[in-house]
């Protein structure tokens, strides 16, 4: 039945009378249901001729981007609020430790910079994660991902159970509508509500090769690899010794970048273990010092080591 609920039309359940299937919305042969309710559904021909016109409506038909009152970009995200977001989905996998989905998406910006809880010497106990998954995932799947703009993760709730299943919009532009944010160990991590949805955009949409046509604009730009928030002329950016070193982000460091190659990447450090010079000291027991310390970008956050005489330079610079 269907009926009318807080302006919305919903179609109304009876377990004891009420039988439904969900079938593949792409064009086919195939008329096998994927799920179907308990009770026996039996498919009629008028039926089957229905869902063939209904699939080749779905080909040509252009769903409206909706109402841009609640659309934000990343850049300008923040903690405990609902918005809609317009992003590319690069990959979605399911993690087994927490048993929720998570979507890894991405729509051209950073996200804003945050201030790191704890302390210094939380680091040797406690250390901060280099990423919000459970496990990190394979150096293939990064690839895949554009090395400059944030990659925001947005885990699913608990009514997600099949999503991964019935999900076909990987790779694709999509718009999420009434999702938000929450921030863990000093990093961003969006949230799906059961309340969340999610509309695929085709890729000749206007509103896609507007978010494209910016992105490009960002990254042709002399600072088009520097993070958004990043002042250039900061007094307070750390100077290099050499001129003229290509500008790159730590994902690009991470995936692409092979052997000894010199560049230049802005990066906060948001821990250093340890951190009281006394206690510098070489793994093997040597006179040279060793410092590990914890940057990060909008794009990824590593583990960097500084050794021996590398160590005294960054000491004195």
């Amino acid at each position: 039945m269907i009926k009318k609920h807080q302006a919305e039309l919903s179609a109304v359940f009876y377990k004891d009378s009420s039988s439904f299937a969900l079938f593949d919305g792409n064009s086919g042969s195939n008329l096998l249901p994927y799920q179907s309710s308990p009770q026996r559904f039996e498919i009629t021909e008028a039926e089957e001729r229905r869902i063939n016109v209904l699939r080749q409506w779905c080909v040509g038909f252009e769903f409206s981007s909706g109402s841009n009152d609640y659309l934000l970009s990343l850049k300008d995200i923040s903690e405990h609020r609902y918005f809609d977001l317009v992003c590319k989905v690069f990959h979605v996998s399911y993690d087994d430790s927490k048993g929720l989905w998570m979507l890894f998406v991405w729509d051209g910006t950073d996200v804003p910079p945050l201030s790191i809880p704890g302390k210094l010497e939380d680091e040797e106990h406690n250390p901060l994660p280099l990423h919000i998954e459970s496990s990190p995932l394979d150096l293939e799947t990064l690839r895949n991902f554009f090395p400059v703009g944030t990659v925001l993760r947005v885990s699913t709730d608990r009514s997600y159970e099949n999503f991964g299943r019935y999900f076909t919009a990987t790779g694709k532009w999509v718009r999420i509508r009434n999702m938000s944010c929450q921030v863990s160990s000093g990093m961003w991590h969006g949230l799906l509500q059961s309340s969340s949805k999610i509309r695929l955009f085709s890729d000749n949409d206007n509103v896609v090769w507007d978010y494209m046509r910016r992105f490009r604009e960002r990254i042709s730009g002399r600072h088009g690899h520097m993070p958004i928030w990043t002042d250039p002329s900061s007094q307070f950016l750390t100077e290099v010794d050499w001129v003229n070193v290509a500008s790159v982000t730590l994902m690009k460091i991470a995936t692409q970048l092979q052997g000894n190659v010199r560049c230049c990447c802005i990066v906060r450090v948001v821990s250093i273990h340890p951190f009281q010079a006394e206690h510098y000291s070489s793994p093997n027991g040597s006179s040279e010092y060793t410092m590990k310390l914890t940057l990060e970008d909008p794009t990824a956050r590593i583990h960097a080591l500084l050794c021996g005489k590398e160590w005294v330079r960054f000491q004195l610079g």
